[in-house]
């Protein structure tokens, strides 16, 4: 069972589900988000092109940490003893169907098969975009025999789903996982939301996490919109070695600001956790916001030389790996 840290509390739970306390501005109606919709014009611009990789690039151990940006929030976190799976999702639609909705318009560098073996996978939410039904039941066909991580509620859906080793979490808990590296996995606040239909928004909760290993620690900023959360997770636990955090889906901001960081709030939030290097994702991938899929990586690159993070910023292509620093 996960253990709780001083920090916890049950704020985020309510009598009818989750909520984000003290959010700094409030979400968008229903009707503004269907007025959004009904007038939204699909962009299907040019598409990020992969970067080639072999499945031979990823099966030996790295020296330290290395991450490689599948595509949109799915990333490989590999450290000598331990290889994590963050958000699997293989598929060519974040819908729940599979002949319409988003498409994905940049090409998977990799498939299921082409992975090393994973020994951990971790769900920030249960969003169509972020978890992937045919992906994780890919994963354990393809005889992938990892645990899962997710937060309450999130895990009951992989358990309905007949994944058997799954570990739930609530904001501010932690386990010390017996699966490689000396791996301590914090489960900490995001500001976002849930829901898989019209029906279930907020029953089940959504999470950023912290990965401390021996050979160094990386956060995973899920899916988020922009509060003190960063610098508080900063405070408790220490400026991360590599930030992975979404930078796209921002427009537009009435809609989008209260669950979606823009590039520019991305950037504030790599200085509110201590200045580590960055890995952008939720981005070149589906087209899910009024901006194109590619409008946040130029974006990206402005706002960090303006609070001179250039050499901070990690910007991959799908396929494409970074190391930690030596």
């Amino acid at each position: 069972m996960p253990k709780k840290h001083d920090r916890a509390s049950r704020r985020h739970h309510t009598r009818d589900g989750f909520c984000n306390p003290d959010a700094p501005a409030q979400p968008a109606s229903p009707l503004e988000v269907a007025r959004w919709l009904s007038g939204r014009v699909f962009s299907h611009k040019q598409n990020v092109p992969p970067h080639t990789v072999l499945p031979t690039d990823l099966s030996a151990p790295p020296p330290s940490i290395r991450i490689t940006w599948i595509g949109h929030a799915t990333t490989l976190i590999q450290v000598p003893g331990l290889t994590v799976l963050t958000d699997p999702h293989f598929g060519q639609r974040a819908s729940p169907v599979p002949f319409a909705g988003p498409e994905r318009l940049a090409r998977l560098p990799l498939q299921i098969d082409d992975l090393p073996p994973v020994d951990l996978v971790v769900l920030s939410h249960d969003h169509y975009d972020h978890l992937h039904r045919p992906s994780i039941e890919r994963l354990l066909a393809a005889r992938h025999a990892p645990t899962f991580a997710a937060p309450l509620g999130c895990a009951d859906r992989l358990r309905n789903w007949g994944v058997d080793s799954v570990l739930a979490f609530d904001w501010w808990e932690y386990d010390d996982m017996d699966i490689g590296s000396g791996l301590r996995l914090h489960a900490l606040p995001a500001l976002h939301f849930s829901g898989r239909s019209l029906t279930d928004r907020n029953s089940t909760l959504w999470a950023s996490w912290m990965l401390e290993m021996d050979d160094g620690s990386v956060y995973f900023g899920g899916d988020t919109g922009y509060s003190d959360h960063f610098s508080t997770i900063a405070d408790a636990l220490g400026s991360p070695d590599i930030a992975i955090l979404p930078i796209g889906a921002y427009k537009p901001r009435r809609i989008m600001k209260p669950v979606h960081v823009n590039p520019e709030e991305a950037m504030q939030a790599v200085i509110d956790l201590g200045r580590p290097d960055v890995v952008p994702i939720h981005w070149g991938t589906f087209d899910l916001a009024s901006e194109t899929v590619q409008a946040a990586a130029p974006e990206a690159i402005h706002w960090a030389e303006r609070f001179g993070l250039t050499n901070q910023l990690r910007l991959l292509r799908p396929g494409e790996s970074t190391t930690a620093r030596p």
